[in-house]
């Protein structure tokens, strides 16, 4: 590449500038070819990984699955509203954290200033003040002025977004009015949380979930509701980490960052959360008498015996939720391979590869600080894939071999940007360039075309035979190789649930197994689930299931199409248990009441 050349970054950089409104992602990607041409099978791959992985630092934030909106076109003249807290009104210091995530996230400089024109100093940790764990704004003479009191807010209105310049007014406590904001506050919480249900990240950016909500919203310029950081911390389906990560609720109470948080989430005791938690069991228990009459109808239609399985049922609360050691990271190993403390019972000599997983796993909790083991002891599947995601970069020093050495061939990639990353197509290109009407396919991972490991026994095996004779299907059916990619890959829980715990392949699927699987396995054993994916499930398993009977593998597909119809009821079932508070002293009851009779 000649000097003269303007790279990927720099285009789009200026591409930003030029446009003042939304705008459809292929046209940039089109403008960014015609200053920059490309010989690639796929051109557009590139550039949409440095939009995926760079957009906001070069200006651009993604509103949609196809548009896209200059950074500072979305924040011009946004208002919104921070609540110091009274620690914060006593040391004279507003916590950069209280504008996140419309400044201070990703490196840019920004001013505070108010009315009079005055400029409030920015302390960094490492500044003569001694005791600051992170950057500050110094407002003490601001506040004193304005007889500013706990409770009372900040407005921040946006000047500039190139440079980065916020304006702020003081709003007593008693002007603030709640009621007329409710509306606005529940959009956005429930925006948020749909967003971070969507996401198969255990960790999200929350300028990649919050920016967009505020980019389209109505209310964006208008009198600013709650800040959006108490939102989530009051409500408690979700968790805010370090003060900048979202994460599912189900995450509760890890504490995953040495810096102090300003958002810290509400305790769940007290009256509140006695009365939120009988609100959620009477809830609960209305969910069971209706999945109860589903099963008996279809019981009295003779499509099954009304009789459950319980192969799983040995995982509940304090077992499969949290079976103590790190057993809980070897799930894609057979359960007898493990002692009642979750640890490995088989010699190293007899099978190499868990010799060496032990060895991995030694080598681990050597490495990682004794804070951390702890917690990894107590931690649910999904909790100790957050832990460990903390500390990486310190694992990568002072462990280096637990990572594996990857060898890439550079040579496709020589008249791309330097910076990009080393492959022509990308899963960011088939979720986001596919014209298939099915847009769930967006949230279900691409990495691995074949789907999950082989398991060793036959029934996998042969379970994965059918997915690929079902992916096939599908494309002759005229469905994109995307849409026919996530939906076989959906199958996949229900084939690992039927191999580990039946030793049935798919085509020995029933009724009794898949109740079991949706209604109970699903919802604690699989990571980062969402009622919209549940949903999206049941639907492969029906059409998959139909196709096994037209290829006259099977007679009767009523059971997947009696499950389908009651696609509803487990996607409320996973809802019902994000919503329990992994701390609150209910849990065990909750737990319970949501999964019978499983539990029984």
């Amino acid at each position: 590449m000649s000097q003269q050349e303007p790279t990927i970054a720099n285009i789009l950089r200026q591409l930003a500038a030029e446009h003042d409104e939304p705008v459809e992602e292929r046209r940039v990607l089109e403008q960014v070819l015609e200053h920059r041409p490309s010989s690639a099978k796929n051109p557009y791959a590139t550039i949409r990984e440095r939009l995926r992985w760079d957009g906001l630092t070069l200006g651009w934030l993604r509103l949609s699955r196809h548009e896209l909106v200059p950074l500072r076109v979305a924040l011009r003249d946004l208002r919104f509203r921070c609540i110091p807290r009274a620690c914060d009104v006593e040391d004279g210091m507003l916590p950069l954290a209280h504008l996140q995530p419309f400044a201070g996230l990703r490196g840019a400089a920004v001013t505070l200033r108010d009315s009079d024109g005055t400029t409030m100093r920015l302390i960094e940790p490492d500044d003569e003040q001694s005791g600051l764990s992170m950057p500050s704004f110094e407002i003490r003479r601001w506040l004193r002025r304005h007889q500013f009191a706990p409770g009372d807010s900040i407005l921040v209105a946006i000047e500039s977004a190139e440079p980065m310049v916020m304006m702020i007014s003081h709003e007593p406590a008693a002007v603030f009015p709640a009621p007329a904001v409710a509306e606005q506050d529940r959009e956005l919480l429930d925006a948020i949380i749909t967003r971070v249900s969507r996401s198969q990240s255990a960790l999200l950016p929350c300028d990649e979930v919050v920016l967009p909500i505020f980019a389209a919203a109505a209310w964006r310029t208008a009198y600013p509701g709650t800040p959006w950081q108490q939102l989530i911390t009051q409500d408690g389906r979700l968790q805010l980490v370090d003060d900048m990560f979202l994460t599912n609720r189900r995450n509760a109470g890890l504490r995953l960052f040495s810096s102090d948080e300003v958002f810290e989430p509400q305790p769940n005791s007290g009256p509140d959360r006695q009365d939120a938690d009988a609100a959620l069991l009477a809830e609960i228990d209305l969910l069971q008498r209706e999945l109860q009459q589903s099963r008996d109808q279809d019981a009295a239609g003779g499509i099954w015996d009304g009789r459950l399985q319980r192969a799983s049922a040995a995982f509940g609360p304090g077992s499969g939720e949290n079976t103590g050691g790190f057993g809980n990271l070897f799930d894609s190993f057979n359960d007898d391979w493990f002692d009642e403390d979750g640890y490995p019972t088989i010699d190293d000599d007899d099978d190499p590869e868990i010799a060496a997983l032990r060895d991995a796993e030694a080598r681990m909790l050597a490495a990682l600080p004794n804070d951390a083991v702890e917690r990894l002891q107590y931690a649910r599947p999904e909790e100790a894939e957050v832990i460990i995601a903390a500390h990486l970069n310190m694992l990568l020093v002072r462990e280096p071999s637990l990572f594996p050495k990857m060898e890439l061939d550079l040579s496709d990639t020589i008249n791309n940007d330097h910076q990009s990353a080393p492959f022509e197509t990308t899963s960011w290109e088939m979720s986001w360039d596919d014209d298939d009407d099915d847009d769930w396919i967006t949230d279900l991972d691409d990495d691995d075309e074949e789907g999950p490991v082989n398991y060793t026994d036959g029934a996998y095996a042969r379970s994965q035979e059918l997915i690929n004779g079902f992916r096939d299907y599908l494309s002759e059916l005229g469905k994109s190789s995307t849409t026919a990619r996530a939906r076989a890959r959906a199958l996949h829980v229900y084939a690992e649930f039927l191999s580990s715990y039946y030793g049935r392949t798919l085509a020995e699927g029933d009724y009794a197994t898949l109740d079991e699987c949706l209604f109970f396995y699903y919802p604690r054993r699989v990571l980062n689930t969402s009622p919209r994916q549940v949903r999206e499930i049941c639907t492969a398993i029906k059409q998959f299931y139909r196709y096994l009977r037209e290829r006259s593998v099977i007679s009767d597909d009523r059971f997947a199409d009696a499950l389908w119809r009651r696609r509803n009821q487990a996607a409320r079932v996973v809802e019902v248990y994000e919503r329990i508070a992994g701390d609150s002293p209910s849990f065990e009851l909750l737990f319970e009441h949501l999964f019978r009779p499983y539990t029984d």
